[in-house]
């Protein structure tokens, strides 16, 4: 394992940014692991949270491509309708029963 130091400076009081010598020590007891592992399990954490865990896609759909998309879904079903969003308000119109409802992922907005 190649090292690649890093100074971490602990606070004098905790802060929303920062933790004290203390909470570290007591952090890693209460998680079973040694202060180092704690800060690496904290990192790691913080990644997932913050971090985009995929690959960037290329923006919205142009008016084009939502066309081609609404034509090969009539195409495959019909007179169905095509649905916005997933989540109906009530100011949305709700789909007579005898309707063929065919659901469509939201689109990024």
């Amino acid at each position: 394992m190649a090292q690649n130091p890093v100074l971490l400076r602990l606070r004098e009081n905790d802060t929303s940014h920062g933790v004290t010598r203390t909470t570290l020590k007591r952090l890693a007891t209460t998680l079973g692991l040694s202060e180092t592992d704690a800060i690496h399990k904290a990192l790691a954490d913080a990644a997932r949270t913050h971090l985009p865990q995929y690959a960037a896609d290329n923006g919205a759909l142009s008016a084009l491509q939502v066309a081609a998309v609404k034509r090969v879904v009539r195409k495959a079903h019909g007179e169905a309708r095509v649905v916005e969003s997933l989540f109906a308000s009530e100011s949305t119109e709700r789909p007579r029963v005898e309707q063929k409802l065919v659901r469509t992922a939201s689109r990024a907005r």
